[in-house]
């Protein structure tokens, strides 16, 4: 997956996730007014008669849509220094202005931007910018339809938020190249405090109208927050992870020693005089939140929360499913994928499977799961282990990087990186994660693995996983994004949560294709992994919107799948603190898998996978309605 802190796998672009994570939107202004999800603009290209424009109609409106486009970027830019940084943009010294203030701006430019937009002649504009003013007008509205949610979002869980977020950028988007950098670091340290106070403030507001997340994020929160100011200059033992990292980057300048020495004296300063207080109090009102949370809250729990799902759903699958019929998609997909790994029983040596008589279609999967866990090679727990875990997820990349053209006639030229997790976020971050690269390609797409839970996960899944995070998933799809100057600038950043997670589920199933996996325990780990996020749809809908309850739900991921009752829990409560968000994988590769079949059909032998994965991210990230018109384009112009 995506990491959540800086990269949007569960939103739609950067920095909308920058708001969302923080207030998902404000009341509108009193003299706005307020969408519904009944009153999405209807797109003018759904008209259906065909105008013919003077050609002076046709260049204004190119040149207002290709204006408005680019000023929107340069908004998203203004606006977020983080999103500055994660870009690669130097001179950033600020935070994020996350105050009810600034909420109350950005629902107004919102509300502008979409006037604007609607006051275009659309239909005089060429396809190109038609599909990305269908797009940017969706993204706003779709924003704006979340005006009643404000508050029902956590700006802080178990996964992530502004306490995680503050070193993560430090650490791995600061960059110190030279003495202004250093300065402009120590101020971001100072700027702690301000960006404190307003989330808190949101905490307070959230909690004034009755929404507290659940108890069991508490734990991880606070712990998280306390490690951020654990070692020096704050305590004598070891080195905080901020303070470890300045002082890397500044050692690293080969300044004069004068020089570092009031470099390090001023960061010092900021770090205990801003960061550490900023984080005491953090800390101490979350102590104080965590007993008057809820032990158990689903989104039907909360205000309008029916409405609240199903519009959550729309915007993580991009489709008007409803959480019946993704439930009811769920349970078909387990047991499909089931069936599945039956087929395989027999080849990965199963002792019962050796027996007279013995019916795969019928055998009960549960034991089978067992004995698989308890004879499945792991690495060890050792920092032998923890080496020979990374350079395994190395090899494994390093390996289909070189298959890639088998499927693929356009390759990305910004590298993919295989970095361990820093010690001090591999406690509170997942066994792997990627974090997108810069727009420019200065700093390269990292695909993250986490060493101290490198025994989670027996070693034939970690192909499949490997596979999804870099290549050909996640790395491929948002770096050629990334990469496409053809598009607008904001469509460069755009994410869409069915089409990324979906495109890299999909590569998992296609890097079998291409000869990824070396084994039927891989190809088996793989149908582990797809039958994890088919099970995601049942338990997501089933706790959000058919009433179950937390036991219903481990009950049910233990009946069906290998995983422990550790990790079952762990998976249930991110499904609690993000709904909606875990069904987008499963909905987005069906999808990618039913277009690919469909072009199948219809071209028959002419059918060219690699031209068809072209089509698919050629466009950068798409909802999938708009994903079929352009498979469909495609197919129309292989008939003409």
């Amino acid at each position: 997956m995506m990491q959540f802190d800086i990269l949007c796998m569960r939103c739609k672009m950067f920095y909308k996730h920058i708001f969302s994570t923080t207030f998902k939107a404000s009341a509108l202004i009193a003299t706005s007014f307020i969408l519904t999800a009944c009153q999405l603009t209807p797109l003018k290209s759904q008209v259906a008669e065909v105008e013919v424009f003077e050609q002076a109609d046709i260049e204004k409106a190119q040149l207002q849509a290709q204006e408005i486009f680019q000023q929107f970027y340069q908004y998203q830019l203004d606006n977020s220094p983080v999103l500055r940084s994660s870009l690669a943009i130097p001179g950033q010294f600020e935070w994020d202005d996350i105050s009810i203030e600034a909420e109350q701006q950005h629902n107004e430019a919102l509300q502008e931007f979409r006037q604007r937009l609607i006051n275009i002649m659309q239909p005089a504009l060429n396809s190109k910018d038609q599909l990305s003013y269908e797009l940017l007008l969706q993204d706003i509205e779709e924003s704006l339809l979340f005006t009643p949610f404000q508050h029902h979002s956590y700006p802080l869980s178990q996964m992530g938020g502004w306490h995680t977020r503050v070193p993560n950028v430090l650490i791995n988007y600061q960059e110190i190249n030279d003495i202004q950098g250093a300065h402009d670091y120590i101020e971001r340290i100072k700027g702690v405090p301000h960006l404190f106070n307003d989330l808190i403030s949101q905490l307070e507001k959230s909690e004034e109208t009755g929404i507290i997340a659940p108890a069991f994020v508490y734990p991880s929160i606070i712990a998280a927050a306390e490690n951020v100011i654990k070692g020096a200059p704050f305590t004598r033992q070891g080195n905080s992870p901020i303070w470890k990292d300045f002082n890397d980057k500044i050692e690293a300048l080969d300044l004069y020693q004068s020089s570092n020495k009031v470099l390090i004296k001023k960061a010092k300063r900021a770090m205990t005089r801003s960061l550490l207080p900023a984080y005491k109090d953090l800390i101490k009102f979350l102590k104080q939140q965590q007993a008057r949370a809820p032990e158990f809250q689903v989104a039907s729990d909360l205000p309008n929360g029916a409405e609240y799902y199903q519009l959550l759903l729309k915007s993580h699958t991009t489709t008007d499913l409803t959480a019946d019929q993704i439930h009811a998609t769920g349970l078909s997909e387990v047991s499909r994928i089931q069936q599945k790994i039956r087929a395989l029983i027999k080849s990965l040596g199963y002792p019962k499977a050796q027996e007279e008589g013995f019916d795969s279609n019928l055998v009960e999967l549960k034991p089978f799961f067992t004995w698989m866990e308890n004879n499945a090679e792991r690495f060890e727990k050792t920092p032998q282990g923890q080496s020979d875990f990374v350079a395994y997820q190395r090899d494994k990349v390093a390996a289909m990087s070189m298959r890639l053209h088998t499927s693929f006639s356009t390759l990305p030229t910004t590298p993919i990186v295989v970095r361990p997790v820093a010690e001090y976020r591999q406690q509170s971050a997942p066994i792997a994660f990627y974090e997108q690269p810069a727009m420019d390609g200065s700093r390269p797409g990292f695909y993250y693995v986490n060493p101290a839970r490198q025994h989670d996960l027996p070693k034939y899944r970690l192909a499949a996983l490997a596979y999804h995070e870099a290549l050909p998933g996640h790395h491929m799809q948002i770096a050629l994004a990334r990469e496409n100057t053809e598009l607008p600038n904001f469509r460069r950043l755009m994410g869409f949560t069915a089409y990324s997670e979906g495109w890299a589920l999909y590569a998992e199933k296609l890097a079998d294709e291409m000869g990824g996996y070396t084994s039927d325990e891989e190809r088996y780990g793989q149908l582990i992994m797809e039958l994890w996020r088919a099970v995601r749809l049942v338990i997501d809908t089933g706790l959000h919107a058919k009433g179950w309850s937390q036991q219903q739900a481990l009950e049910y991921r233990l009946a069906n799948t290998p995983f422990s009752e550790q990790d079952s829990i762990k998976a249930i409560e991110r499904y609690l603190v993000m709904p909606g968000q875990a069904t987008s994988y499963k909905i987005g590769s069906i999808e990618i898998e039913r277009l690919r079949k469909k072009a199948q059909k219809s071209l028959g032998r002419d059918f060219s996978l690699a031209e068809f994965h072209s089509v698919i991210l050629g466009q950068g990230a798409l909802p999938l309605d708009i994903l079929e018109q352009q498979v469909d384009l495609w197919l129309e112009s292989k008939d003409s």
